[in-house]
């Protein structure tokens, strides 16, 4: 695949996040809806891991979780040699792979409870479903902002045992759902949980690790029944350092959204084996394990000079309205020119337009807005992402520049 190309009329890729010779991940535009989302394409390698690639997303389509990864569309190209390849589109992860996470040092007893007990939650209205995910590990799990703290998304749910299979020996990667893959979804969840802890750990969620990964493992339900949620996820989670990446793929790629490797996509060895080994053993090899495509981690701030003040806007009379409605419909064009020129970052772009189309909406619902108020907070956070470069000077003043016609 190639930047600038369309899938199906609809999709621009834009960035290639992860081309771990199995499955390439791609930062993408939907042009229809004008937003960001996540192209995660399956080499056309074996004519039997795209059909069981096609089943997996088709069950996984109709999972609806919190902490499950959203789909929204699946087809299938061709890649430039014009062989047949299938590809998911689903929604785009701006965040930090649970890999990531840990590379830094393991969690906190409650933030492990916290984010495994998602998990857990997921797997569950999977299973409950008939779907499993064939493949959890720390890099299918990706930690994103939520209203509340760090909110968790599993990745790649029913087509994980597809990919790890088209990555192994090359042969036909046909998944089966059985109790036993169940099992296997809550031997690997006790992995993911001693990797949480950490090494020689001690304690109930020790305890449930072993448990998880032992002869007589709990269901997955029974596992999200025994963790303690807190009352809030904890913030203190998402502390990632470094450059912001996409994320889509379990990649959940970062930035475009961080990395599905989710931005290659190289294996653990098979669940089997995870099972002897021993707790602490098991995070080891977790945290040791390559990277997959990732969501990005939250941008670091620069210590730019912040640029020269601009103008004051003035409120707008009530009679105004017309023209912010029109102003307003004339933004969001140009965030979208923006992102895909590479002028914006794609959280900017979101919340930018989450903006507009908020101001929008209460404008065309006829509530009481106070509208001088709320463009001058536009225009305020249009002048503070510039300084945090997180959108072009150029972009910035176009921007402002049709703001300022709602003034006049």
């Amino acid at each position: 695949m190639e930047t600038g190309l369309r899938l199906t009329e609809r999709y621009r890729l834009v960035e290639r996040l992860d081309d771990g010779g199995t499955m390439e991940v791609w930062r993408a535009w939907d042009e229809l809806l004008g937003r960001p989302v996540a192209v995660k394409v399956l080499t056309p390698a074996v004519t039997g891991s795209q059909r069981g690639f096609r089943r997996g997303v088709n069950r996984a389509a109709a999972l609806s979780h919190p902490a499950l990864e959203t789909i929204f569309d699946s087809d299938q190209t061709r890649d430039a040699s014009g062989r047949l390849a299938s590809f998911v589109v689903t929604e785009f992860l701006v965040g930090e792979p649970l890999t990531d996470r840990l590379r830094r040092g393991p969690l906190a007893a409650s933030e492990a409870a916290a984010v495994c007990a998602q998990i857990a939650g997921a797997l569950e209205a999977a299973h409950a479903a008939g779907v499993t995910h064939g493949d959890l590990t720390p890099d299918r799990v990706v930690l994103v902002h939520g209203d509340v703290g760090i909110d968790v998304k599993v990745v790649d749910t029913g087509i994980g045992g597809v990919i790890r299979a088209s990555a192994g020996d090359g042969t036909e990667a046909t998944e089966i759902q059985t109790a036993d893959s169940g099992a296997a979804d809550v031997r690997a969840l006790g992995v993911v949980i001693a990797a949480c802890l950490g090494p020689g750990a001690s304690g109930e969620l020790s305890a449930l690790a072993a448990r998880c990964m032992g002869p007589d493992a709990p269901s997955a339900a029974e596992v999200a029944a025994s963790l303690v949620r807190d009352e809030g996820p904890p913030s203190a989670l998402f502390v990632a350092p470094g450059t912001a990446r996409p994320d889509g793929h379990r990649t959940s790629a970062p930035p475009p959204p961080p990395a599905p490797a989710r931005r290659g996509n190289v294996r653990l060895a098979a669940l089997a084996l995870v099972v002897a080994i021993p707790v602490t053993a098991a995070a080891a090899v977790l945290l040791s394990a390559p990277r997959s495509p990732v969501a990005v981690p939250a941008p670091a701030r620069t210590s730019a000079a912040p640029p020269a003040p601009a103008p004051t806007l003035r409120t707008p009379p009530p009679a105004s309205a017309p023209r912010v409605t029109d102003a307003l419909g004339r933004l969001r064009p140009i965030v979208s020119r923006g992102y895909a020129a590479g002028e914006i970052r794609s959280d900017v772009a979101i919340d930018l337009d989450n903006v507009i189309t908020n101001l929008e909406n209460d404008l065309t619902a006829d509530r009481e807005v106070d509208v001088g108020g709320r463009i001058a907070e536009l225009h305020d956070k249009i002048i503070t992402r510039r300084r945090e470069r997180g959108l072009s000077p150029g972009l910035a003043d176009e921007l402002n520049r049709v703001l300022a016609t709602a003034q006049a």
